[in-house]
């Protein structure tokens, strides 16, 4: 069989991407806001740069999650309640490599996006329907932002990830704005 499981995956992912200055839930704008206001003129903030006071609104919809040996694995260190609720369970301290083992198309999925975030330093937003039982069946569809973090401008240690359940979906993408995502996440190779 010539299926290729990492091209589905990635074909999923970018057929749900945002620029983050689209965010339409007003959860997720706050969170790309904060994110942006912590990072100044760097590239992105840091982890250390993250305080409760500043995530008050989006702490329940928040999850932080360290990058370990350079993208090898990742791991869950904080888990909000309503992304607890969302996948009915409490993943903190987990890693991305359980996860694959034991639901391994979402593991993918999961690893490809952390992995896009990770090489490109980039922030991303994602739309869609959501693949998996959630405590609320009517909450079927999720916008999500994942945010860079690193001590440096060239390396992404942690990502804070902020994301919604919606009962419907409340975006579209354009053409245009998917040109721009991908023209933005693959910029031209420098020379060496």
């Amino acid at each position: 069989m010539s299926h290729n499981p990492s091209s589905a995956s990635q074909e999923a992912i970018s057929a749900s991407m945002a620029l983050i200055e689209d965010a339409e839930n007003p959860i997720v704008k706050i969170g790309a806001e904060y994110w942006r206001s912590l990072r100044g003129k760097r590239r992105f903030p840091s982890r250390g740069d993250l305080a409760l006071r500043g995530m008050v609104a989006i702490l329940p919809y928040s999850v932080i999650i360290a990058v370990l040996d350079g993208g090898a694995d990742y791991e869950y260190r904080f888990v909000g309640d309503a992304q607890r609720q969302a996948y009915k369970t409490y993943f903190k301290g987990m890693r991305l490599s359980q996860i694959e083992i034991g639901a391994p198309e979402l593991g993918e999925v999961l690893r490809d996006v952390y992995e896009l975030l990770r090489s490109s330093g980039s922030p991303l937003l994602l739309r869609g329907k959501a693949d998996y039982d959630e405590i609320d069946s009517q909450q079927r569809y999720h916008e999500t932002v994942l945010l860079p973090l690193g001590a440096s401008d060239g390396v992404v240690d942690h990502i804070l990830v902020v994301g919604v359940h919606v009962p419907s979906p409340f975006w579209k993408i354009s053409d245009s704005s998917r040109r721009t995502l991908a023209t933005q996440l693959n910029p031209p190779a420098s020379a060496a």
